[in-house]
């Protein structure tokens, strides 16, 4: 029952791949938006508050590859300190953008993935667990910024998918 609200909340995500943008329509006012280099699991660009309608990310590198972070109880996100969370996928994710845009005759395409974070209320170390559908963790993400328990980070919009040894 959870699972069939929060997929009716669900934003869609887009890549606009010339010029290289990211569009995010989402429907939620408590949720923030970030980008990561894939590559590294950097954040590359600060938490976009969602005022209910639609975000975008503009001029954006063509040959970097983003995942779109995204978190809940953000506040006023006023102040110098601005939440930063880090991204590790485990070894067996591949990333496929490229095949995907390769695919795409330069038509803007949705992001194929989204993962949530599992929390685990013992969890003190402020390390939480990417996981699939079906609960399995394909990586991690970590709360670097130390501004008490909020924001929360609730889910990872990606490319990345697990190796499951097909082409």
């Amino acid at each position: 029952m959870e699972q069939d609200k929060f997929s009716n909340e669900m934003p869609k995500v887009t890549l606009i791949p010339k010029p290289r943008r990211i569009e995010i329509n989402c429907t939620q006012q408590i949720r923030a938006y970030a980008l990561y280099d894939t590559k590294t699991g950097v954040q590359v660009k600060d938490f976009v508050k969602c005022d209910g309608g639609q975000i975008e990310f503009d001029n954006l590198d063509p040959n970097m590859h983003y995942d779109v972070g995204v978190i809940e109880n953000i506040g006023d996100m006023g102040g110098d300190e601005k939440p930063q969370f880090a991204i590790m996928w485990s070894e067996v994710m591949r990333d496929t953008t490229d095949e995907i845009l390769k695919n795409s005759n330069d038509l803007p395409v949705n992001y194929p993935r989204a993962y949530r974070i599992k929390y685990n209320d013992n969890n003190s170390n402020g390390v939480y667990d990417i996981v699939d559908d079906n609960g399995e963790t394909v990586g991690q993400v970590t709360k670097l910024s130390s501004k008490g328990d909020k924001p929360k980070f609730v889910m990872v919009f990606s490319f990345r998918m697990k190796d499951d040894g097909t082409p």
